[in-house]
């Protein structure tokens, strides 16, 4: 299964990276997680911003994800701490 976690975007670190303030988690994720999450996108479903990550930059990744609910599937942490994740806008109801 799947790590899940849930909260409003923030700070954007690049085009394809940005803070997540966590403000759910799904009940038996294998691991923690704190109440704020650097997350790099490695898929993303959300409006507005590009398929393609080659298209990807700070200002387009801003205007989707600031105060936006967001759903971010975790793939893996990497050596740096940062979560790698698919990132969705989350539905009506928050989940």
């Amino acid at each position: 299964m799947t790590d899940i976690i849930w909260g409003n975007g923030s700070q954007v670190l690049s085009g394809d990276s940005f803070v997540l303030n966590v403000t759910h988690r799904k009940n038996g994720n294998k691991s923690n997680y704190s109440d704020s999450e650097k997350i790099r996108i490695t898929e993303a479903d959300l409006p507005g911003f590009p398929h393609e990550q080659k298209d990807w930059v700070p200002d387009t990744l801003l205007g989707c994800i600031k105060d936006a609910f967001l759903k971010c599937e975790v793939d893996r942490r990497d050596d740096g701490g940062v979560l790698l994740a698919k990132v969705s806008h989350s539905g009506v109801g928050g989940y």
